[in-house]
């Protein structure tokens, strides 16, 4: 009897130890996912989160909708909210699709280029505009819902590439809109980004460009001071610098190779001119960056 008792005392305390160690056993909170929604809604009107920290794509086909305690729209529309509002609701018989992304998911499906670098700013930016009849953002979320739902092999891959498209998408009717605004200073500035992100690497100058937008060199310098916090000068300075600073970490070509592609004809120029703008030269910081392939930090992603 005396053994059983022994017996029973360390299957009890095994078990506590047990459940001991299961408690202690941190749980680590699933990362939020971008979703869509279907609207349709024959009979009553609904309601839609839209939550902070998120950005929300509607495309609505028919009927009508409302941000509560903001604006309201009548489709065909697509609306690109850039962060939470609240509610969305849509009145019976609306029909259409909510994308809804947190902005983690939104940031890692943009390349880091001086593109992505637009496309980010441009993005930051509600919307609101026509949704044409044949339009592509409908083929490109029900992929990306499709696969979603069935989850097949290389489903998270499909779906980061179905998300960065749609971004394309958003972002080309939101640059459409502002360049539409020619007069004003945001339009100016976009019409600026876009041309840097085409002739950087031929290194013109800042008179230049403002001979080729019809402006004076103090109203771009004004314009795009506005709109991107730094000159001109900076900000081509910026792109080329972003842009090295991507080639040094994800390519295997030589200082020598880079500075040609990114249009310096003198290799050490290029080393002196990235020391200036990093702090350190190419060489350095390439070193670094491999030291910290793991991507715990990745902080040259984020710069500046």
């Amino acid at each position: 009897m005396r053994s059983i008792i022994v017996l029973l005392i360390g299957i009890a305390m095994h078990n506590d130890v047990i459940w001991g160690e299961m408690s202690l056993r941190p749980s680590y909170p699933r990362r939020e996912q971008p979703s869509v929604n279907r609207i349709e809604s024959p009979l009553t009107r609904s309601g839609y989160a839209l939550t902070d920290g998120w950005s929300h794509l509607l495309l609505l086909y028919s009927g009508a909708a409302q941000v509560i305690d903001g604006d309201a729209f009548v489709g065909p529309r697509l609306v690109w909210l850039s962060d939470g509002r609240g509610e969305l609701v849509v009145d019976s018989g609306a029909r259409g699709r909510l994308l809804s992304m947190p902005h983690v998911s939104l940031l890692q499906a943009l390349p880091v280029t001086p593109l992505g670098d637009q496309m980010r700013q441009i993005i930051s930016r509600d919307l609101s505009a026509p949704l044409e009849e044949e339009d592509r953002l409908y083929t490109l979320i029900e992929g990306f819902s499709r696969e979603r739902t069935e989850a097949g092999p290389g489903a998270d891959i499909a779906q980061a590439h179905y998300l960065g498209l749609i971004l394309v998408q958003v972002w080309r009717q939101a640059r459409a809109d502002i360049v539409s605004h020619v007069r004003s200073p945001q339009g100016l500035a976009e019409r600026f980004v876009l041309l840097a992100s085409q002739r950087v690497r031929e290194h013109w100058t800042v008179d230049r460009y403002a001979s080729s937008l019809n402006v004076s060199r103090d109203r771009l310098g004004v314009a795009v001071k506005r709109a991107t916090g730094v000159s001109p000068q900076a900000y081509l300075h910026r792109a080329l610098t972003r842009e090295a600073m991507e080639l040094l970490a994800n390519t295997g070509a030589t200082v020598a190779q880079i500075a040609f592609r990114l249009g310096f004809g003198d290799p050490a120029y290029f080393t002196r001119f990235f020391k200036r703008q990093v702090g350190e030269n190419p060489g350095a910081f390439r070193k670094e960056n491999r030291i910290q392939d793991d991507g715990s930090t990745g902080s040259f992603a984020a710069w500046p």
